[in-house]
């Protein structure tokens, strides 16, 4: 009987989005399979949802060179013979690399890379970095080119691609649906469009504020649903006055956070993610698993799972217009949206499955530690 990988899953993020909300979701289900060992923040907000103990917290007083942070977490390394550590966010990296010099265990080091890769990675400090990870697991092939192009090559890891996935999703009870529906549109008169996700500039709210403008002025009945927590009040305060400046208070609601969002996407026409620039998008194959059309922007990641006139709509990013244009297809086109929404099931079913998602992270960390 082939014995349980020990491995350390690490996230220090202070924060509670979905690259925290991904590393939990792994951690509990990761048990299973594996000897886990859970390493979180101090204060860490995802830790209350890791279900298995014990989980360790590790206070970083130093952010560029934390090495008594990194000595403690030595010792633990050493203590519980972990074999590899797999870190989700990127500002642990040198937490870890120090760790792993200063134990006797030398455990491989994985990196699953959430976020864009902006630029070259070529000073002393990032090629020390780099030189003492063993393997990045990108979540998009767009990441994956970046990683290859920006990382030197002599310093560089080994590079995978491994699409986040999801569950397949059960409808909702059509009634609870149609409550919802109504909660929002009493008279059944509007074309629903949900944005789920965080509050923030780069999320794109102000480009959709402008498409639901143009709209307005034509005499459409379309009605944005914003369902999500802010980054900064101050930002949501400044969305909401733009809001009431431009006339929209009944065109565009926040509903705040919501503990099944799945369930309202089921009510609304079509979901979208006007982000400048998104590294991936789980929120559009959460909506198409539960068979609501999709539009997205046209860079980062969203091309991987939108294909442009089959499951989706793409529209070109920051542009209000075409973000309207997009929106106006499936609100004249009842059909094709259907039509759409039918094509991203079948993709979401045989590409972005999350078995298949932790199939690949489980054979990769094996991979890695017998290399």
């Amino acid at each position: 009987m082939m014995s349980k990988l020990k491995v350390m899953e690490l996230c220090c993020s202070p924060n509670k989005g979905g690259l925290e909300l991904y590393y939990a979701d792994i951690c509990n289900t990761l048990h299973d399979e594996c000897d886990v060992l859970q390493v979180v923040g101090q204060g860490s907000q995802i830790a209350p949802l890791l279900k298995q103990k014990p989980v360790i917290s590790i206070k970083k007083t130093a952010r560029y060179l934390p090495l008594f942070a990194a000595l403690k977490l030595a010792n633990v390394i050493d203590k519980h013979g972990i074999e590899i550590i797999h870190l989700h966010w990127n500002h642990d990296l040198t937490l870890v690399v120090l760790a792993k010099i200063f134990s006797k265990n030398k455990p491989k080091i994985m990196l699953t890379r959430h976020m864009q890769f902006p630029s070259r990675k070529d000073s002393v400090f990032h090629r020390f970095l780099y030189k003492n990870i063993d393997h990045i697991m990108a979540i998009t092939q767009t990441m994956a080119k970046d990683l290859k192009r920006f990382i030197p090559e002599d310093v560089q890891p080994t590079i995978s691609v491994n699409y986040l996935g999801v569950s397949p999703a059960k409808q909702a009870d059509k009634q609870v649906i149609q409550q919802r529906r109504t909660q929002y549109d009493a008279d059944g008169s509007h074309f629903l469009i949900a944005l789920v996700g965080r509050i923030d500039y780069d999320k794109g709210h102000e480009f959709l504020l402008a498409a639901l403008k143009i709209a307005k002025d034509k005499g459409l009945p379309f009605k944005a649903l914003i369902v999500g927590h802010p980054m900064q009040e101050s930002y949501l305060e400044r969305l909401k006055q733009k809001v009431v400046d431009a006339g929209l208070e009944q065109q565009m609601v926040f509903t705040g956070f919501v503990d099944n969002p799945k369930e309202l996407m089921q009510a609304c026409d079509v979901l979208i993610l006007p982000t400048i620039e998104e590294t991936f998008g789980l929120v559009l194959i959460e909506a198409m698993s539960v068979g609501i059309p999709v539009i997205g922007s046209n860079r980062g990641g969203v091309p991987e799972i939108i294909s442009h006139q089959k499951t989706g709509l793409l529209f070109e990013s920051t542009d209000a217009q075409s973000l309207f244009d997009a929106l106006n297809v499936l609100y004249q086109s009842p059909e094709t949206a259907l039509r759409y929404a039918d094509k991203g099931l079948d993709v979401v079913q045989d590409k972005f499955d999350k078995q298949e998602h932790l199939n690949r992270l489980l054979q990769t960390l094996r991979e890695v530690v017998d290399a």
